[in-house]
């Protein structure tokens, strides 16, 4: 082979190699936004395998199979229930229902032999609304000479709507989580009262400066309770990531919008001289807060049995939590006295350190573990204290109403309507946990 031959074939190979080498750069930029996409797709399923994720919210789960298969039993009322009957009430009024001739031969009918009674309940026709022109006199105090306008307390303090159309159309939006223009439907099919959406946004406002010093109220005795339950979750302001947090006790709840997840969110709310024990997650912030924390066992053994599911060498272990949860709120039922309490705590703290100290094989095992060690002052607070309650569900209670509305409302729009919906929500649930017709105490604010 002379020179030229051999020049010619190297020219060959080297223009082969460079469109190999053209191929395989165009196949990288190809295979890149696959790769990112498989990780985006990666990071949206693990938001439904996270142990930390409710049973209702993970999909894709045959519900069939997620059943207890030793529960044979049928739905429903069981044998020997006693059935509930709604009472009867006081009718209003009472309507003589009578017949003079006989529907068939037309002969005349006489006197009853029998009267029987049916007592009804029904709603009133839809009413129209009520327009009234209040005539407000103004004087001159002869003392101080300042002006003074008289007052009716069903003479709404700003506006052309009433109190009642101001509460209700709160009550539509944050309680039965209705959107505007589900609230102008109602109050035309109702009353033919006709509301555009950015005057009801409006008429909340108002309803949540009504209630502003009952917000400040309950927040000051969510700072001063002995027990306080907490938790936050997701949402969307002005399409930005918010946090609304949760302080909750058995009788007031308080909510915060804010950007923070993190632990000047506490300080604020709280602030350093809370003295009180906080239920909550396994979330950092809490642990950097205060020491006096319970944390949520429902959250571990949910944790726990997603391990066991996947791992053989975990089912020991979750079986022993479980266990021991079930003993110590078995014993916890009938309220010992302390010296009762503190053998408990101390034997569960032994149970507990027992399964930390294990050899585990496996790096998510021992991870898990990990996360129970670095709690371990914390899992047992409810043994000791009488009134606080070892799992997290008081709080997390409070969130769904927020996490039902959120998925109606999408975003909230701008900070003012982050402290209509603070102001508010918290009002409506703080009612809720004492009883209240939230209607009533609304449009009572309304006309203080």
């Amino acid at each position: 082979m002379d020179e030229c031959d051999t020049n010619k074939q190297l020219h060959e190979q080297n223009e082969l190699l460079k469109r190999e080498n053209e191929l395989l750069k165009a196949s990288v930029s190809e295979i890149e936004p696959l790769k990112a996409k498989i990780r985006e797709l990666e990071a949206r399923l693990a938001q439904y395998e996270n142990a930390h994720t409710p049973p209702s919210l993970r999909r894709g789960r045959n519900r069939k199979k997620d059943r207890d298969e030793s529960n044979k039993g049928k739905p429903g009322q069981k044998i020997g229930h006693k059935g509930v009957t709604r009472p009867y009430v006081t009718p209003d009024r009472q309507v003589e229902v009578t017949m003079d001739f006989c529907p068939d031969c037309g002969a005349k009918l006489g006197s009853p032999f029998r009267i029987d009674s049916k007592i009804v309940e029904e709603i009133p026709e839809p009413q129209p609304i009520i327009v009234t022109d209040y005539r407000i006199s103004h004087y001159r105090c002869p003392c101080c000479r300042k002006e003074v306008a008289a007052k009716d307390s069903s003479c709404p303090h700003e506006g052309k709507f009433g109190n009642n159309v101001i509460a209700l159309a709160t009550i539509f939006k944050y309680e039965d989580r209705l959107p505007h223009r589900k609230i102008h439907d109602a109050m035309m099919r109702s009353y033919g009262l006709k509301i555009s959406p950015a005057t009801i946004l409006d008429l909340t406002r108002r309803a949540a400066d009504a209630v502003r010093s009952e917000y400040d109220a309950i927040l000051s005795k969510i700072r001063g309770a002995p027990i306080v339950y907490a938790d936050e979750t997701s949402i969307s302001v002005q399409g930005e990531k918010h946090w609304i947090w949760t302080f909750t006790t058995p009788s007031e709840t308080f909510f915060v919008i804010r950007k923070s997840r993190g632990m000047k969110v506490l300080m604020e709310v709280l602030t350093r001289r809370f003295k009180g024990i906080i239920v909550c997650d396994g979330w950092i912030p809490y642990a950097r807060f205060t020491k006096h924390l319970q944390r949520c066992w429902a959250h571990l053994l949910r944790e726990s049995k997603d391990i066991a599911e996947k791992f053989e060498e975990a089912i020991p272990l979750h079986n022993a939590l479980k266990e021991l949860y079930e003993i110590l709120t078995t014993a916890l039922e009938n309220d010992p006295p302390p010296k009762v309490r503190k053998t408990l705590w101390k034997l569960a703290r032994e149970a507990l350190r027992h399964w930390i100290k294990k050899e585990y094989s496996i790096e998510k095992v021992q991870k898990f573990i990990g996360k129970i060690n670095n709690g371990f002052n914390y899992w047992f607070t409810f043994v000791i204290n009488p009134g606080v309650e070892p799992t997290n569900n008081r709080a997390e209670r409070a969130l769904r109403p927020n996490v039902v509305l959120r998925k109606i409302l999408g975003t909230l729009r701008n900070y003012k309507g982050t402290s209509i919906h603070e102001c508010i929500m918290t009002t409506l649930a703080t009612w809720g946990l004492k009883g209240l017709n939230s209607l009533q105490m609304l449009t009572a604010k309304l006309a203080s």
